[in-house]
């Protein structure tokens, strides 16, 4: 085998590693956060780019601003349809909860007692359900690139080869008659 073949061989890993890591990556909304002003009541969207079944995951954290212990509930729903409901208190720390739905629009309600804060997050992979099809196209565009540069390779080694080489002219005598060179001006 070629070395070259190596180089595409190495290069289709190569690629298919970056759609990997970019097909993975998520993408985070915040709902709620300490700072920011609280709303009872926000929308997020689940999106996806092949398909219509989303993964998501909501991670919400509620803490005492004064050190009592108060109670919070937060609830997902979409279209009428509740996706997770959690009801506590501000002692249960961060709560992460994974799912999978259909795409579109959700609205997270979250209930606070006077004195909590609030930190809600949510992710989703839009690109995740890609991954197959990305990485049967990205290796078809490489393999498609390799052949096409030893076809190009081939042609331009064809075409050179045809050319005459009798065809050069004498630059010598061009350069006499028509040179940018002149004899350097003396003083007398």
């Amino acid at each position: 085998m070629k070395n070259s073949y190596y180089l595409w061989i190495i290069a289709l890993i190569v690629v298919n590693t970056g759609w990997y890591a970019v097909s993975q990556q998520g993408a985070v909304q915040e709902i709620n956060r300490p700072g920011a002003d609280f709303s009872e009541s926000r929308e997020g969207e689940l999106s996806t780019l092949i398909g219509s079944e989303v993964d998501f995951e909501i991670e919400h954290c509620f803490e005492s601003i004064n050190g009592g212990v108060y109670n919070a509930s937060l609830t997902v729903e979409s279209e009428s349809e509740t996706l997770y409901s959690w009801e506590g208190t501000t002692d249960e720390g961060c709560i992460t909860y994974s799912s999978t739905s259909s795409e579109g629009e959700i609205i997270v309600v979250t209930i606070l007692e006077e004195g909590v804060e609030t930190t809600t997050t949510l992710t989703t992979w839009p690109m995740k359900s890609a991954f197959v099809i990305g990485l049967i196209l990205f290796s078809l565009c490489t393999v498609a690139v390799a052949f096409g540069e030893t076809f190009v390779r081939a042609l331009v080694k064809k075409k050179m080869d045809q050319e005459p080489t009798t065809n050069h002219v004498k630059t010598d005598t061009f350069l006499e008659s028509n040179g940018i060179w002149q004899d350097p001006v003396r003083p007398n």
